[in-house]
């Protein structure tokens, strides 16, 4: 994703406009690759002067390509726009699968993005739904982390490559900027949340654990990396974000199951806010989708206070289900 022409005299003011105008492109093709290459969402203090100017978005579900930097293999990502303007505030909210499982199984079996669509057309604030590819060449359960010997780099993938490649030049802030998964995704999810409170304000960690779970051993047993890893270690950052935490009452899961009370009970002793969602279910796709209307609502409460367009529904109905 030259033909060479034997140059015709041109007015001299003529010739200055053809100059400005190749300047100005060279220009706009330099703060592109500025942008896709932004490590970790440091500060993009370069934006053009238009970068805030609406464009007309390709609404409905797309799927992108993105190039992992370990194994320079092409991975997907699953993009649902609304058919709103593309602007940087126009939310953007980064779902992290499980393990085993891929963002394909999560679009076309589990009906993720029909179920964005649906909340939006029944007046859920618009945003727009990015669903990454958290897995590896070298390890089974990635964690959605960097593994230490380099090998895979899935945090790497969706902060350096995923995030400019589905914003492009409308680069958000992280007031509109969320991220959220189920089970290793809703550890994953919490994880980058705290490890880059820069770059994502808001986080939804659906059935999610807070320890470190590494079967895999991507973080080599190192005990400094795992520690650096742990959410329920690493709560400084949590006061920086708006946290909505869910639990499924009949979750058996060994890894999972009762963390997401634990964590509550840290994020209240430490005296920072958060939302603990717990209602009937099991470890499964039945009680994601009960849960997700209430978990957009949250997310768009936040992004409203930020200018996000679009109205919100305070208390989403069960209308937002996929039919």
């Amino acid at each position: 994703m030259s033909k060479h022409r034997r140059k015709r005299r041109r007015p001299p003011l003529a010739g200055l406009s053809v100059w400005a105008a190749t300047l100005a492109l060279a220009l706009g093709l330099a703060y592109v690759t500025v942008t896709v290459g932004l490590h970790h969402g440091a500060a993009d203090t370069r934006r053009p002067a238009d970068a805030d100017t609406p464009s007309p978005a390709r609404p409905g579900l797309t799927q992108i390509q993105v190039t992992d930097p370990a194994d320079h293999k092409a991975y997907g990502v699953y993009v649902w726009r609304p058919d709103v303007p593309e602007t940087r505030k126009l939310p953007v909210l980064y779902f992290l699968h499980g393990v085993p499982s891929d963002p394909k199984t999560l679009v076309d079996d589990e009906g993720l993005a029909r179920q964005v669509a649906a909340y939006v057309a029944h007046g859920g604030t618009p945003f727009v739904l990015a669903v990454p590819d958290g897995n590896g060449s070298h390890h089974d359960d990635t964690e959605w982390a960097n593994a230490v010997d380099g090998s895979d780099r899935i945090e790497d993938r969706l902060l350096d490559q995923v995030i400019p490649a589905v914003e492009g030049r409308h680069h958000r802030d992280a007031a509109h900027r969320a991220i959220g998964g189920f089970s290793m995704g809703g550890y994953g999810s919490m994880n980058l949340a705290l490890r880059h409170p820069d770059v994502f304000g808001s986080v939804t960690s659906i059935s999610g654990y807070f320890h470190v779970d590494d079967p895999s051993h991507m973080f080599a047993d190192k005990d400094a990396v795992i520690a650096a890893n742990r959410p329920d270690q690493n709560l400084a950052a949590a006061r920086r974000l708006r946290i909505f935490l869910s639990a499924a009452e009949n979750d058996d899961n060994d890894v999972i199951k009762g963390e997401p009370q634990r964590f509550k009970k840290l994020l209240d002793a430490a005296g920072v806010p958060a939302v603990l969602d717990v209602r009937p279910g099991e470890h499964d796709w039945d009680y994601v989708r009960s849960v997700l209307p209430d978990a957009f609502g949250f997310l768009a409460q936040g992004w409203t206070k930020a200018g996000a367009p679009g109205p919100v529904r305070d208390s989403p109905s069960p209308t937002g289900s996929p039919q």
